[in-house]
């Protein structure tokens, strides 16, 4: 199957989760937006088309920019029993076109992710995962095929072996080659549709000499889509060594002896009207730039899904998001709407 035929097949099974139901819903959120931008008050009519779901916060590397991988997560660590994850289903599905699931941590060091996968399925519910490729092995590569997952994002940061180690520390280079292409190999020859491979590159400093490269190797590999990605960094300062210094290449620019994003935080955010987040214990929290989950709007083992993404609480973090959006500390490390994943298929 050529790649651009994958990429037709993967459409198709996103838009298959389309019922009447659901589109209705994506034109009540769209509603809501809009006139939330003109009112300057939320009005919150629809429910999220996609949900970020975190299976656990637990990783085999130590990724220095990570939350996880450096040890800065403020919150607790664990992962998500079957019974929460089912009830967010059960909860949700009804709207719901999209699953992803990942938020902080490795997913596929949860034992429970092929139910997760399965159960999201048998609702007719697109569902994707991004790994850092290190338990690709030939008995979770037929997990992974037979539990009808999506799509599945490899992070893969660098051409070579001593690149890619810069970042992604304690990682095996070969082997997550090697487990790309094997499951690859495995998905074609079984005569599978799914998933829909996608390499993930992160822009840093010290990989940009090997953008080129990364494009050969993914083809070599035999992935299906290659995407470049800017780095989310928590330090700013000038003695950063991983931001990249040509803007095309990083969501910042250098203004004085600091680095300042490039967005300009127009007060607004589709995210809070089309996306939730629930971390691995039930939170629900405003979006993905929320790692410390600092901004619960409930728990959903005490509440349900649906009251809390109605709640006053929730609508009055959108109301402070319409009115001062940069008074929000992670707001102001947010980039919606600077684009920051270019593709090269």
């Amino acid at each position: 199957m050529s790649h651009s035929v994958r990429m037709l097949s993967d459409t198709f099974h996103f838009v298959r989760t389309l019922t009447l139901k659901r589109l209705f819903n994506l034109v009540t959120i769209r509603t809501g937006l809009l006139l939330s931008g003109v009112l300057h008050k939320p009005v919150v009519w629809g429910m999220p088309h996609t949900l970020s779901v975190e299976p656990g916060t637990t990783c085999n590397l130590s990724c220095p920019e990570c939350p996880v991988g450096n040890g800065t997560l403020k919150r607790k660590s664990g992962m998500m029993d079957l019974p929460l994850f089912r009830q967010i289903i059960d909860q949700t599905s009804s709207h719901l076109n999209h699953l992803i699931l990942y938020f902080q941590g490795e997913p596929f060091l949860v034992p429970g992710i092929f139910e997760m996968i399965r159960c999201a399925k048998r609702k007719n519910i697109y569902v994707s995962t991004s790994t850092n490729g290190h338990f690709l092995t030939t008995k979770t590569i037929r997990e992974i095929l037979d539990s009808g997952l999506d799509r599945l994002i490899i992070s893969l940061d660098g051409a070579t072996a001593e690149t890619y180690r810069r970042y992604r520390k304690r990682g095996d280079f070969k082997k997550v080659t090697a487990g790309i292409k094997a499951l690859v190999e495995e998905r074609n020859a079984g005569g599978f549709s799914r998933p829909y491979v996608i390499v993930q590159f992160i822009y840093f400093r010290h990989n940009l000499h090997e953008k080129e490269k990364i494009r050969r190797l993914t083809k070599n590999l035999g992935a299906d889509k290659l995407e470049y990605k800017t780095a989310q960094f928590y330090n700013l300062n000038k003695s950063n060594q991983m931001i990249p210094e040509d803007p095309r290449y990083a969501r910042y620019l250098m203004k004085g002896s600091r680095y300042v994003l490039k967005n300009r935080l127009k007060n607004k955010c589709p995210r809070l009207w089309n996306t939730g987040v629930v971390t691995w214990d039930g939170k629900v929290v405003p979006c993905c730039f929320d790692k410390d989950a600092d901004y619960v709007m409930g728990n959903v083992r005490e509440i349900p899904f649906n009251l809390i993404w109605h709640s006053k609480k929730f609508n009055k973090f959108r109301q402070q998001i319409l009115i001062r959006r940069k008074a929000i500390e992670m707001c102001r490390n947010c980039t919606e709407g600077l684009g920051t994943i270019i593709t090269d298929g």
